[in-house]
């Protein structure tokens, strides 16, 4: 079997594991030589144009075409070297017995391997002149998926750039990331560049160079900042915290932020000083190990706990330590 036949029968047998392993171990020690070119032309106008005028071409000529196919128009080993796919499907088609149909004349034994014999040397041949050639290689755009990520990435922002862009299609494969099937048109690149501006909007001059927001607005940026702050203080803060469960500024987050009492919860304070008097009395060094273990902010905890055990208590606070 020749060398471009062979690699199809593999691709066709890879769903088997025993098979995989086989075919990786002994593929590459399996050698193969070429028929030279010049023996092959000069068998293709002796051999196999009597051959396919007398059993192909009254259904695959220029006129008849039957399942789109046209084997007259290889009228010489160079024309049917711009086609080297179509006698892969030939010989597919022989194998399977629809070549020729059944009604029709049948080739003879002698025939058959001749005709097949000379197809698998042309193909094998073809295969050796073109190794390592990857053939023609599509230069494709980004899906949307893709260029909605990328842009994440780059930005570090969750727009969606992609949400006018229409929808990428599916190619034979399956695939919506195919080279083959992801068009661009003048419309299409007029979006693309209608989404660069709008990502544009979103960046921000900084002392430091550039970063990117949700917003677009000198408002929208101030505020971005004025919501981190505030969330970092909520965290140490009572109240209905409207940045309890929110994790990204958006252009109505400040204005949820703005619920928060802005009061610290001096209850669990409280507790821990009260469970830990007596070590705080005796090493008040002790009070940041405390609030780390207690999840307490360590400053508040020891400012609180110098006021304990201060020699010289403030008048507002000497009842507050007494009770405790």
């Amino acid at each position: 079997m020749g060398f471009a036949l062979l690699w199809s029968r593999i691709v066709s047998v890879l769903r088997n594991p025993c098979l995989v392993i086989l075919t990786v171990v002994l593929f590459p020690f399996v050698g193969f030589s070429a028929v030279p070119f010049p023996k092959l032309s000069a068998d293709y106008q002796k051999e196999m144009l009597p051959l396919l005028k007398k059993f192909c071409l009254d259904c695959h000529s220029d006129e008849e075409q039957e399942g789109e196919l046209d084997l007259e128009r290889f009228g010489s080993l160079e024309a049917a070297r711009k086609a080297p796919k179509v006698w892969v499907k030939v010989v597919e088609m022989m194998e399977d017995g629809e070549m020729p149909p059944k009604k029709k004349p049948q080739l003879s034994v002698a025939e058959r391997k001749r005709f097949l014999g000379w197809i698998e040397d042309y193909l094998d041949a073809e295969a050796l002149a073109n190794a390592g050639d990857p053939g023609r290689v599509v230069l494709r755009r980004l899906s949307n998926a893709e260029y909605t990520y990328t842009i994440h990435d780059l930005t570090g922002v969750k727009l969606s750039p992609a949400r006018e862009f229409p929808v990428d299609g599916a190619a034979g494969e399956g695939f919506m990331n195919v080279g083959d099937a992801m068009a661009m048109s003048p419309a299409l690149v007029q979006k693309y560049l209608d989404a660069a501006k709008e990502i544009a909007s979103h960046a921000v001059l900084t002392p430091d160079g550039i970063r990117f927001s949700l917003g677009t607005s000198r408002r929208d940026w101030a505020d971005e900042l004025l919501f981190e702050i505030r969330t970092i203080y909520d965290r140490h803060t009572s109240g209905t915290g409207a940045t309890d469960k929110v994790y990204a500024w958006d252009p109505s987050a400040l204005d949820r932020a703005m619920n928060t009492s802005g009061r610290v919860d001096l209850k669990p304070y409280i507790a821990a000083l009260m469970m830990h008097r007596d070590r705080l009395q005796k090493d008040p060094a002790s009070a940041a190990t405390v609030a780390r273990e207690a999840k307490l902010n360590p400053k508040y905890f020891q400012k609180l706990t110098g006021l304990l055990v201060a020699d010289k208590p403030s008048l507002l606070l000497r009842r507050v330590r007494d009770d405790l």
